[in-house]
C-alpha cells in the first residue's frame, strides 16, 4: 500500500507534536516521524536507579492558572490536552559571587505588585522605574498579540496608533531600555537574571522579548508536568492518534522529495511517504544541508541559513540525593549563580571552559516534592555554552573534562547556598553539548536553536512570515521556528506552522 498523506512532520519535540495535532485536528492526514522510539526530544524524562529526571524544563511562563490562562493553557484547550500541573513557588533566586557586583543574594516573588514591592524593598527608590517597566511589558504584550493575529502582516498603521509604546522600545536592547528609564544599577542586575534562558547578553536581547517573557513569568506564574515533561509530551501523542494521526517512531526522514521546486514526497528509512507538504522540527541546516538536493534548495535560503549564528549549547548535571530537600537546607526552587550580572561578561565567560561556570540550577521538591521517593531529592544543573568549545574535546579527555565542569557546578552551588551536597549524591549524571547533539541532532547540541539577536529577533521573524516559505512546502517549528525557542515558544510555533501549511493548501488549492 502507498503511504500518502497530506503533512509530513520531521521530528516529535514540542514543535512537532503541537503542529501534528493541530494539522490532524483541522482534517490534514497527518504523519509524525521520529528517530527516536519516545516523543518530546528535550521534553522528555529518564530513570538512574530510583529517580526519574527531568532532562531540561526549568519552568513554564505561559501556562497560567485556569482563571488567569496564558497562551499554552489555551492551546492546551484547543487540543484537548489535559494533564496534571504543578506550579513553581517563587520567580526565582539569584545570587553573585564577584565581591565587587554588589555581591548580591536576593529571592524575588511572582506577582506584579510583589515583585514591584519586593525590588523596593531591596533597591530603595528603584518603584517608578519599575513601574514603568512594567507599563511598557503589557504594552508589548497587546502589540505581540496584534502582530501574531497578524500573520505576519501587521498594518504600520495600527501599530503606530494603537501600540506606540512598542515602536518606541521594540527595536533596542534591553540593557538600553532600561537605562532610559532611568532604572537603578542593582535594580537593572536584579531584573536581569532570566538573561541565560535566552544565553544573550542585555546589550544584544531585544528588550520587547525579554520584557514579554518577564511580564508573563510576573503575571501567569510558572508551573512544570507533575510527571515531567514527559507526561505532556505522551498526552499529545494521544492526542494526535485520537484526531486520526500516524505516529511512527524509530524512524528517520533521510531525504525531501522535490519536482519541479515543490515537495512531493520523504523517504525514511522505512519507505516512501507520498505528501505535499512537510513541517520540520528540527534544524535547517539539517533540512537543506543533508535532506535535500543542493539544486533544490534556494541560494536566499543559503545565505539565510548561513547569516544565522547557533544559539548556547547545553550542559546539564543531574543529582538524585539520599537526602530530602529539608534536611540538606534547600529553600528555594530556582537558583541562578553568576559571577556578576554584568551579561555582556558573562556571555563572553560562556565562550570558553571556565572554575565556576554560569548556572541556572533547580531543586525540582521544592516544587514538586513527590518527585522522588521519601527522604530523597532531585536537582539539576543547567550551564551553556556561546561557542562549540566541546567540538575541540577529544575521546581521550572527554569523560575527564564533563566530570570537572560538573564538580565545579556542584562546588559552587555548596559555597553560595552554604549547603552540602556532594556526601549525598546516590546517582549522577552528566549531559554536555554532545549528548544533546546525539539525542536530538541539534547542531553542535545547541538548546537554543538559532540565536535571537541583533536582526535575527522573534520580531523580525513574525514580521518575515510572508517570506518565510522561500522552499515551497517547507516550514519549521520547534525552536527554529518564528516563535524562537523555549517550551512556550515551541508549542505555540508548533501551532502557528500547522495553521500556516494549512493555508499554503488552501491557496494552492485554488
Amino acid at each position: 500500500m502507498e503511504n500518502i498523506y497530506d503533512v509530513v512532520v520531521i521530528g516529535a519535540g514540542n514543535g512537532g507534536l503541537s503542529a501534528a495535532a493541530t494539522a490532524a485536528k483541522n482534517g490534514l492526514k497527518t504523519l509524525l516521524v521520529e528517530q527516536h522510539n519516545l516523543p518530546g526530544g528535550f521534553a522528555t524524562s529518564f530513570r538512574r536507579g530510583r529517580f526519574e529526571f527531568e532532562p531540561s524544563l526549568h519552568e513554564l511562563c505561559d501556562l497560567g492558572p485556569e482563571e488567569n490562562p496564558g497562551d499554552i493553557r489555551k492551546l492546551l484547550e484547543r487540543l484537548d490536552v489535559k494533564i496534571e500541573w504543578v506550579p513553581v513557588p517563587e520567580a526565582y533566586r539569584v545570587i553573585t559571587t564577584n565581591e565587587g557586583e554588589d555581591n548580591l543574594d536576593v529571592t524575588m516573588p511572582f506577582g506584579v505588585d510583589a515583585f514591584v514591592d519586593k525590588m523596593e524593598e531591596y533597591v530603595p527608590g528603584s518603584r517608578p522605574s519599575m513601574e514603568k517597566f512594567m507599563t511598557l511589558c503589557q504594552n508589548i504584550m497587546d502589540a505581540l498579540a496584534y502582530i501574531g493575529k497578524s500573520a505576519g502582516k501587521a498594518d504600520s498603521k495600527v501599530l503606530m496608533k494603537e501600540h506606540p509604546n512598542f515602536l518606541k522600545c521594540g527595536g533596542y536592547s534591553v540593557n538600553q531600555v532600561l537605562k532610559a528609564i532611568k532604572m537603578p544599577k542593582k535594580a537593572q542586575r536584579i531584573l536581569s537574571a532570566y538573561w541565560c534562558y535566552f544565553g544573550v547578553d542585555g546589550e544584544m536581547l531585544n528588550f520587547a522579548i525579554y520584557g514579554a517573557m518577564v511580564y508573563k513569568y510576573l503575571t501567569r506564574g510558572a508551573y512544570i508536568p507533575k510527571n515531567r515533561s514527559h507526561e505532556l509530551s505522551a498526552a499529545m501523542d494521544r492526542r494526535i492518534r485520537e484526531l486520526g494521526g500516524d505516529i511512527w517512531y524509530n524512524t528517520r526522514a533521510e531525504k525531501i522529495i522535490m519536482e519541479n521546486q515543490k515537495v512531493t514526497g520523504v523517504i525514511t528509512d522505512h519507505g516512501v511517504i507520498k505528501c505535499s507538504h512537510v513541517i520540520a522540527c528540527c534544524s535547517p541546516n539539517a533540512v537543506f544541508g543533508e535532506m535535500m538536493e543542493k539544486d533544490d534548495v534556494p541560494e536566499k535560503q543559503t545565505r539565510m541559513v548561513n547569516a544565522r549564528k547557533f544559539g548556547g549549547r547545553g550542559f546539564v548535571v543531574y543529582l538524585g540525593l539520599n537526602k530530602s530537600a529539608e534536611e540538606i537546607g534547600l529553600t528555594d526552587y530556582s537558583y541562578f549563580i553568576y559571577e556578576s550580572l554584568d551579561t555582556v561578561k558573562e556571555v563572553a565567560r560562556a565562550k570558553d571552559f571556565n572554575s565556576h561556570p554560569i548556572q541556572a540550577t533547580v531543586c525540582l521538591n521544592a516544587a514538586n516534592p513527590e518527585c522522588s521517593p521519601e527522604g530523597t531529592c532531585i536537582m539539576s544543573f543547567t550551564t551553556f555554552y556561546s561557542e562549540d568549545v566541546w567540538g575541540n574535546i577529544g575521546a581521550d579527555e572527554y569523560v575527564e573534562k564533563k566530570r570537572e565542569v560538573a564538580l565545579n557546578m556542584i562546588r559552587d552551588f555548596e559555597k553560595n547556598v552554604g549547603v552540602s551536597l556532594i556526601p549525598y549524591i546516590e546517582e549522577i549524571e552528566i549531559a554536555t553539548p554532545v549528548t544533546m547533539a546525539r539525542y536530538t541532532l541539534n547542531p553542535q547540541g545547541t538548546m537554543y536553536a538559532y540565536e535571537c539577536s541583533g536582526w535575527d529577533t522573534m520580531l523580525a521573524r513574525l514580521m518575515m512570515l510572508e517570506d518565510d516559505q522561500i522552499v515551497s512546502g517547507i516550514r519549521f517549528a520547534g525552536g527554529y521556528g518564528p516563535r524562537i525557542y523555549g517550551y512556550s515558544s515551541t508549542y505555540l510555533n508548533g501551532e502557528m506552522t500547522a495553521k500556516l501549511t494549512i493555508a499554503d493548501r488552501r491557496e494552492n488549492a485554488k
